[in-house]
């Protein structure tokens, strides 16, 4: 999965190289909004503490774990939406979540979620700048 991850970081460097300074940072802000959407999704639902989980932060990781739990994942998502709205370009956003079984989840623990959620969120990303 780290290989995926530099192939994608590639890809958006080259893309990088092509738009102006507020065409990137709207092309960030979408696929920041997608990939948090879709991560959260495609999280295995149960309590809903593992959709409620998923952290949006800038330049570094937010490594908090919360009670929290959203099971239809909106207000995650709009929490999200909300940090990856005030983005400027070229900064680094991080979704996170850091659940003791997080981990578990991405490689397959979970009947609902057999190939992960990072995994098939990224690959989805990366289909759409080839």
């Amino acid at each position: 999965m780290a290989q995926n991850a530099f192939q994608f970081a590639l890809s958006l460097e080259r893309l990088a190289n092509e738009l102006t300074d507020e065409a990137m940072q709207l092309v960030t802000q979408k696929l920041a909004l997608q990939a948090l959407s879709g991560v959260v999704l495609k999280s295995p639902v149960d309590t809903g503490r593992f959709r409620g989980n998923w952290n949006v932060s800038i330049d570094t990781a937010d490594r908090s774990v919360s009670d929290a739990t959203d099971k239809g994942g909106s207000g995650t998502i709009a929490k999200g939406s909300a940090v990856i709205n005030t983005v400027p370009p070229y900064r680094v956003i991080w979704l996170s979540n850091n659940l003791p079984y997080a981990r578990r989840l991405e490689t397959g623990w979970s009947k609902q979620a057999p190939a992960g959620v990072v995994a098939l969120t990224l690959a989805e990303l990366e289909s759409q700048l080839r």
